[in-house]
């Protein structure tokens, strides 16, 4: 294989002369090495040879630290990249040995990056050189515990195995002769394997986490056979701790940047259509713009080169205050809160040719704010010479406070409904059970008849209160689905939803059909709790709205990449007409199949949105007369 090669200049005649990568290297009256992109060595002198052998190809922080992973100054991406000049006398121990370390990075002819790596020996770890600041190895292992934890919570990875690798860090960190157990509880979670304390000597150490004032978790170490935490060890925790915090912060910050993207880019993209489309009429109809600029309600002005105001129509006078005599020749940017606002735009219009729907705030004659949005382009000649600037603006003032106080109310609603529907449920579970405990034990035959009736109502109440809760935390940006591996389809979801009807149906298990075959053993990716909910309301819709003593059955087919669920029974079924609006809120059949049956109308309204969380559809097949039958896609891997 060819060596790449370098140039350097002739000391005797000053000519330029080629060096091999070897030729280089041997050079150099220390151990050195040149290091390529993916860290692994490319070439090594002599002198290094001799310390660990002919060692190409393999990892640079294998070989010359012992190490798994990075040395902790390592810069290695923007050396790579010549971003950083070099880094000289770096100390660090390695193999128990203090050395002086230089890094550089350097080219080959085919403009390649790599890195010139060499070293000396100064002392040995137990003997440190005495004009070195030299680390205990147990502080340097904290600190560079510190570094990778930060590093693995700045990478894309999920929060799940980002709290993982942490928890591995610590116990390696603080690891002794017997290092110690760790765990997090985050929201709920815990992360790690809990470690039962009550029964072992030893120490135990916890750190709330706090994001905003608010506690969201803790963190918990056991040594089992320490006394007494050293300050220096919880110095370590603390500030794990604290880049844990950060961490939750900038999740949250996430979530709402998202939330607020997907909610404001639909109005986005329809005021942005409106305003390229009047700016494209603009342009189209030229002789029409005199009276454009008379008559309409926008703002519109045009400037000069130099931001001087050349044209400031009606809509401007009656926006700002200003007449258009008045402000003829004043400088745009006096009209701007913030004039370098503007500077800023302007470079960005010169680069692309204009900006839309910008939402900014401007200054009327009064001293006043006033919100606008502007699309701004550049104004053309004939020629396309660039002679100035054109600005519709929108008086948007009206407009955001109208949103403002709609997402106000929405929210006052959303927190009353989510409110009264909790309140209401609990309160009917525990009359549920007052009364289901009476009917134990009442031994008067009318008054037992009147307390079922009583029971059974109660019981629809809380299913009705449950589905409410469901849909305000739908509305309410609360509907989480915390998906995991579900070994056992049947085991833990479908007979739990079916031992949840038995007692409103006791007689429901003698009514299904096995000759679909049911739902077995299968595995999938999933909230098992949420599914519950999905097979608990087509079970009880298929129970409630069944033929007298009709049958019930259920299944599951596998299609490769996914598996198709149905729930079947014997009924009235639905109009053909209805098919599609029994998933819409609030939406109930009305004909003689319902009538004398209660229902929210917000079951399948309800199990639609779970299914489609879990990236799946939901649709009903049916004979009106004979039977209908539910039927839903999930993917075999509903992770996100």
């Amino acid at each position: 294989m060819d060596l790449p090669q370098f140039s350097a200049r002739s000391e005797s005649n000053n000519k330029l002369v080629q060096l091999t990568m070897n030729e280089f290297l041997e050079n150099i009256a220390h151990p050195a090495c040149l290091i390529a992109s993916d860290a692994t060595i490319r070439s090594m002198n002599s002198h290094l040879e001799v310390l660990v052998g002919k060692r190409i190809g393999r990892k640079c922080h294998e070989v010359l630290a012992g190490a798994s992973s990075f040395c902790p100054f390592c810069p290695f991406d923007d050396l790579i990249a010549g971003m950083r000049p070099a880094l000289r006398d770096i100390r660090h121990t390695r193999r128990n040995e203090l050395q002086s370390i230089n890094l550089k990075p350097v080219f080959d002819e085919e403009g390649s990056g790599l890195i010139l790596e060499s070293f000396r020996r100064l002392a040995s770890a137990g003997a440190p050189d005495e004009n070195c600041q030299w680390a205990p190895p147990q502080l340097l292992n904290k600190l560079t515990g510190l570094l990778s934890i930060s590093r693995g919570l700045l990478g894309a990875t999920a929060f799940k195995y980002k709290m993982e690798a942490a928890i591995q860090t610590i116990t390696r960190s603080l690891g002794e002769d017997s290092p110690p157990k760790v765990w997090l509880e985050i929201d709920g979670v815990t992360y790690g394997e809990e470690y039962e304390t009550e029964h072992d000597s030893g120490r135990l150490y916890t750190h709330e986490i706090h994001v905003d004032g608010l506690t969201r978790g803790n963190l918990h170490v056991w040594w089992p056979v320490k006394e007494v935490i050293p300050p220096d060890e919880v110095y370590f925790l603390e500030e794990v701790c604290d880049l844990i915090d950060r961490q939750l912060e900038i999740n949250e910050l996430w979530a709402r940047l998202r939330k607020s993207e997907e909610r404001y880019r639909k109005l986005a993209n329809n005021l942005a259509k409106e305003m390229w489309s009047r700016t494209e009429a603009l342009a189209r109809e030229t002789n029409y713009l005199e009276g454009i600029l008379r008559c309409s309600e926008d703002m519109i002005i045009t400037t000069d080169l130099d931001g001087r105001i050349v044209q400031f129509n009606a809509g401007a006078e009656k926006m700002l205050g200003y007449s258009s005599e008045e402000i003829q020749g004043l400088n745009i940017n006096e009209l701007w809160v913030d004039p370098e606002e503007r500077n800023r735009l302007m470079e960005d219009v010169l680069l692309s040719g204009g900006i839309r729907n910008y939402q900014t705030v401007l200054l009327t004659k009064s001293g006043g704010p006033k919100e606008i949005s502007l699309t701004l382009s550049l104004l053309k000649d004939e020629d396309g010479r660039v002679i100035g600037t054109v600005g519709v603006s929108k008086d948007i003032g009206d407009e955001n406070a109208m949103r403002r106080e709609l997402e106000r109310l929405n929210q006052n609603y959303r927190e009353a409904i989510h409110f009264i529907n909790h309140e209401t449920k609990n309160s009917l579970i525990v009359m549920g059970g007052f009364l289901r405990r009476l009917v134990k034990t009442e031994a008067n035959d009318d008054r037992l008849e009147q307390l079922k009736i009583v029971y059974h109502h109660s019981k629809f109440l809380e299913a009705m209160s449950r589905d409410f809760l469901v849909m305000a935390e739908l509305e309410h940006g609360e509907f989480q689905t915390r998906k995991r591996h579900i070994k056992n389809m049947y085991d833990e979801v479908v007979l739990p939803a079916m031992k949840g009807l038995k007692e409103r149906y006791p007689d429901s298990f003698q009514s299904y059909d096995s000759s679909m075959g049911g739902v077995g053993a299968i595995e999938v990716n999933g909230d098992p709790a949420l599914l519950e909910i999905v097979y608990r309301n087509l079970f009880g819709n298929a129970l409630k709205y069944r033929f007298p003593g009709g049958r019930i059955a259920y299944g599951v087919r596998d299609f490769g990449d996914r598996y198709i669920f149905n729930v079947w029974n014997e009924g009235p079924g639905v109009p053909e007409a209805e098919r599609e609006k029994i998933f819409d809120k609030f939406y109930r059949v009305q004909d003689e199949s319902t009538q004398g049956k209660r229902g929210t109308g917000l079951g399948l309204f309800n199990i639609r949105n779970i299914i489609e969380a879990h990236n799946g559809k939901i649709w009903c097949e049916t004979r009106p007369g004979q039977w209908i039958n539910f039927l839903f896609e999930l993917p075999k891997d509903t992770q996100e």
